[in-house]
């Protein structure tokens, strides 16, 4: 293709120049002027003039020439920027015409392999629909076959277990009535044990209730209790469960508190406030048990705080109003332990450890003339009970008056035993502790 241009583009050349050269070998023919020697100019005139006619010939040819290359130039021109264009254009169609091929080359193995592809997934699809099939038909034999064996299995197990029920059926109904025996019997039992609980505490009742008043039993009764206590201690430790209301645990805390055992009674008392905060019923015994019990402990700062909690239930309670004069007595807060003397005898005029208890705040206060008083009231009032001589041979003593003194204290001694022992460590008879007849009454039995 490249040849056959070239060759066409030299051809066009070739024959405008051909062109030229005719078109000016002619010319001078045509435009030639005829002249006649016989003119009158002279010759050299007129070979001059033929020169000069030459000349312009000449320079018009060449002018003519000029031209006519120019033409031919810009025919060229024109002939190679179209042949330039047209080569151009086969140049990049030829560059093109490989990539097109190429892309279509690509494209049509890309659907050769899609095609290939398409005939592999059809072809391995048919085989594994074909082993699914063989494998499924393989697995329902298997499954059949299994199922029969489950039926025979099944029918099988059917019998032991009817046979197995039977059995069970036997033994739940010799258990039953092994249970409804062992019930019955823990139906006797729980019975004989509450019974057996009630008798404790009715009797620890009986003995406590008497005996609260004075917070001090008589060497039998303290036998008892402490039988009693044991007896209840052994009943709690056989039966875990057994349930104690809460005047149980009032009067357990009683008998524990006349033993002598006041942390274990506080522990009662606090079950009793316990339950009977929860059960929302009255709380005073409890209470009360609780601050004796303290008081006992000479923890007074806690038995007065019991105290108050006590009084809250019965503001109007001498016996609580008793109490916390002791309390306050025992702390040294003396005008406050009269005044709430003072509230026991106003409420109740007869009760003579309220006079024995305020004759004795009396003396501390000195106040001697109303202190012995109000000792002999208390002495009328209940002449057996040894608080009284007690407070008297106090007096006696603080007016030096020792006989007398010694003469009272024997005779509170003689009522209750107790103030032998008190006397001995009660500084208020520090000025007796070497006197020979004190020591022989604290002494003797």
């Amino acid at each position: 293709m490249k040849n056959l241009l070239g060759f066409g583009l030299i051809g066009v050349v070739s024959a405008s120049l051909m062109g030229v050269q005719l078109w000016v070998a002619e010319e001078p023919a045509q435009s030639q002027p005829v002249t006649s020697p016989t003119t009158d100019l002279s010759v050299r005139e007129w070979q001059e003039s033929e020169r000069l006619r030459e000349s312009q010939r000449a320079q018009s040819v060449i002018q003519q020439e000029l031209e006519m290359r120019k033409t031919v130039q810009d025919e060229v021109d024109r002939a190679f920027n179209r042949t330039t264009t047209l080569l151009n254009f086969l140049l990049g169609t030829l560059t093109i015409l490989p990539i097109i091929a190429t892309v279509l080359l690509y494209l049509s193995r890309q659907r050769a392999i899609q095609a290939l592809r398409e005939q592999i997934e059809e072809q391995i699809q048919k085989e594994i629909e074909t082993q699914v099939k063989a494998d499924l038909k393989q697995q329902s034999l298997l499954f059949q076959q299994q199922m029969m064996e489950l039926q025979q299995q099944s029918l099988l197990a059917k019998d032991q277990m009817q046979q197995q029920a039977a059995t069970f059926q036997e033994e739940i109904d010799q258990l039953k009535i092994e249970f409804d025996a062992e019930l019955e019997k823990l139906k006797n039992t729980t019975t004989e044990i509450e019974r057996e609980k009630s008798r404790i505490i009715q009797e620890i009742t009986s003995i406590t209730l008497v005996s609260t008043s004075k917070d001090v039993l008589s060497p039998e009764k303290q036998r008892q209790i402490q039988t009693l206590t044991q007896q209840l201690d052994d009943l709690k430790s056989k039966s875990p469960s057994l349930d104690l209301e809460i005047n149980d645990f009032i009067r357990e805390g009683d008998a524990l508190f006349f033993e002598g055992r006041y942390q274990e009674a506080i522990a009662s008392y606090d079950q009793a406030i316990n339950k009977a905060m929860s059960e929302n019923t009255n709380l005073f015994t409890a209470w009360h048990g609780k601050t004796k019990a303290l008081r006992r402990l000479k923890q007074y700062a806690q038995a007065l705080d019991a105290n108050t909690k006590a009084m809250m239930l019965k503001p109007n309670d001498p016996l609580m109003w008793f109490e916390r004069g002791y309390l306050l007595q025992l702390q040294g807060q003396y005008a406050e332990a009269l005044d709430a003397y003072d509230k026991v005898i106003t409420a109740k005029p007869g009760y003579h450890r309220a006079r024995n208890h305020r004759g004795y705040i009396l003396l501390k206060l000195q106040q001697y003339e109303e202190a012995i008083v109000e000792l002999n009231k208390g002495i009328e009032l209940k002449p057996d009970y040894g608080n009284g001589y007690y407070g008297k041979a106090y007096y006696y003593l603080l007016h030096h008056q020792t006989d007398l003194a010694l003469d009272n204290l024997k005779t509170a001694i003689s009522f209750y035993p107790g103030y032998k022992t008190l006397a001995k460590a009660d500084p208020d008879f520090a000025s007796l502790w070497k006197n020979d007849r004190f020591q022989t009454i604290v002494g003797s039995a």
